[in-house]
């Protein structure tokens, strides 16, 4: 829902949380909420009860995340797998109410 906001308001400029709500189909106390995480973030501006992005802060966090996504969840080396040096079992089976091992 941030990430749908933040292109709302980079769209469209700034916005009261009913016209982004409206616009969204969402409703008004969610938009609220993520507004106000995301000002608390310094992610949005407020001023006459409107929001608007910070473009500059949001493109820095998104290089930020991009980066550490790389190193972390898609890294050059691969992690060994967690389940290296184990077999797992196969489910028993059953017939007749029964279990087969």
């Amino acid at each position: 829902m941030r990430s749908r906001i933040v292109r709302f308001l980079i769209r469209n400029g700034p916005a009261t949380s009913a016209d982004i709500a409206s616009a969204l189909q969402a409703s008004s106390p969610t938009i609220r909420r993520h507004l106000e995480l995301m000002r608390g973030a310094g992610l949005v501006e407020r001023a006459d009860q409107r929001f608007s992005v910070r473009t500059e802060l949001v493109r820095e966090q998104a290089t930020e995340t991009a980066s550490t996504f790389g190193l972390t969840v898609m890294p050059d080396k691969p992690q060994i797998p967690m389940n290296e040096g184990r077999i797992a079992k196969p489910f028993p089976q059953e017939r007749n109410n029964e279990r087969i091992e």
